[in-house]
């Protein structure tokens, strides 16, 4: 099998978009209907693409540096450019694994998504747990949990949250926290294009059995915001 970039993107982030697909489930039977999404940060169309098929109304933003060709793709700087949706447009807001990679104060972007969510309407967001296992092993072997200074610094983590910091964002943009959690995104178990050594995987387990236990640790967390 010829793997591509895209390909190996969806592998690496397939337990992600599985969870992310089943609270939208959640939130569809809210409401008992299809939903109209705006997928905020939306590249790569993986998650638009599968919610188009489930049957929903899918719009999207993204970003000069990351561009998707689709005209119900705006396509913007959400840090510093108003998004062009009315008030009141969407059911749905999403914004997953891209409040990490902002420079600025995510607050603009996030009342942006307020505004054009409708009343009742949810917002659901995921990024990387600042306390995860990982970070915290980086801390007690002498190295901080940063990215690389010197590339693109949209592609690289600029601050990264914990559950209690992220449900304050929300909050402070204006949204009702009705769900907020840690889950796992990348466990030793999930598709991939090539194996572990025996090693390596071994690490992986080990701290997928810590993850598992300890809620805390985990790789992901995940806030839902209702208008």
């Amino acid at each position: 099998m010829i793997m591509t970039p895209d390909r190996d993107y969806f592998l690496i982030h397939e337990a992600r978009y599985k969870r992310i697909l089943r609270e939208i489930g959640g939130i569809r039977e809210i409401g008992g209907q299809k939903l109209k999404i705006l997928d905020v940060g939306c590249y790569p169309y993986h998650l638009g693409a599968a919610l188009e098929k489930m049957g929903h109304e899918v719009w999207g933003i993204s970003s000069p540096h990351e561009p998707i060709k689709n005209k119900k793709v705006a396509i913007l700087n959400i840090e510093t450019d108003p998004f062009p949706y009315k008030d009141n447009t969407f059911d749905l807001v999403l914004f997953s694994e891209v409040i990490e990679h902002l420079i600025c104060s995510p607050l603009p972007a996030l009342t942006e998504m307020y505004r054009v969510a409708k009343k009742g309407g949810h917002m659901l967001i995921t990024t990387p747990n600042r306390n995860g296992s990982i970070n915290l092993g980086k801390k007690l072997v002498g190295y901080t949990p940063s990215y690389p200074t010197d590339i693109n610094p949209y592609h690289r983590h600029n601050r990264e949250f914990t559950l209690r910091e992220l449900k304050t964002l929300v909050k402070t943009a204006g949204w009702t926290v009705t769900r907020a959690t840690h889950f796992i995104s990348y466990h030793p178990f999930r598709r991939r294009n090539r194996m572990d050594n025996p090693l390596l995987w071994t690490g992986k387990f080990a701290n997928f059995l810590a993850m598992s236990a300890i809620p805390h640790f985990r790789d992901t967390l995940l806030v839902i915001g209702e208008k």
